[in-house]
């Protein structure tokens, strides 16, 4: 006999999918030096001739000037499209290890073992990363389902936080970690089957 889904309760009233995205962090700096550098070029460049002014007809000018006018276009879409890092629906979790512009490494709600609130540092050994929050996630591996090679930029549990195989701090990933946390636990105990 084959075990039900566990569907969400009309009081519950979970989303469709869980989108979390980036830390936006980089994206407004990179739009407001984008910006500003651009004001500065131009303030610049319509000077009269003088001991501050820029010549326009240098190539140098243009090729700053393009180069900032894309730093801020490029972070301004970010900050507009605002692609998830992690996006839970009722297959599974697909995450975004390289960013929101690659491909994703899906884990089905079979292989979700838990979701818990950890602490991380980051995987570097400089030590600089300090301990954070995290969103954490711990899989159930084994021949068939490995978690692909980690990132250098990968955060890992510190020694006595909650265990978890996939783990993302605010700096990472953007609002409020208990919220995500709360949402993707919600949102697997309602798309796995009971165990018994």
């Amino acid at each position: 006999m084959m075990a039900q889904l566990q569907q969400p309760t009309a009081s519950s009233e979970l989303p469709l999918a869980v989108r979390i995205p980036p830390n936006g962090t980089a994206s407004w700096i990179g739009l407001g030096v984008g910006l500003i550098s651009l004001a500065i070029l131009a303030l610049l460049g319509s000077f009269a001739p003088g001991s501050y002014s820029i010549s326009m007809s240098r190539p140098w000018y243009w090729s700053v000037l393009a180069v900032c006018a894309l730093t801020a276009i490029g972070c301004g879409l970010r900050l507009l499209t605002r692609l998830p890092i992690i996006e839970a629906t009722e297959l599974g979790i697909a995450t975004w290890f390289q960013g929101p512009y690659r491909s994703p490494f899906f884990v089905p709600w079979s292989r979700v073992r838990a979701v818990v609130l950890t602490r991380v540092s980051g995987a570097d050994s400089r030590g600089l990363a300090g301990v954070r929050d995290a969103v954490g996630i711990e899989l159930i591996q084994d021949e068939q389902f490995r978690l692909p090679e980690r990132t250098a930029k990968a955060e890992v549990p510190v020694d006595g936080a909650a265990r978890a195989d996939l783990a993302w701090s605010n700096r990472s990933i953007g609002g409020d970690l208990r919220r995500w946390a709360d949402l993707l636990r919600q949102m697997r105990s309602a798309y796995t089957e009971p165990t018994e």
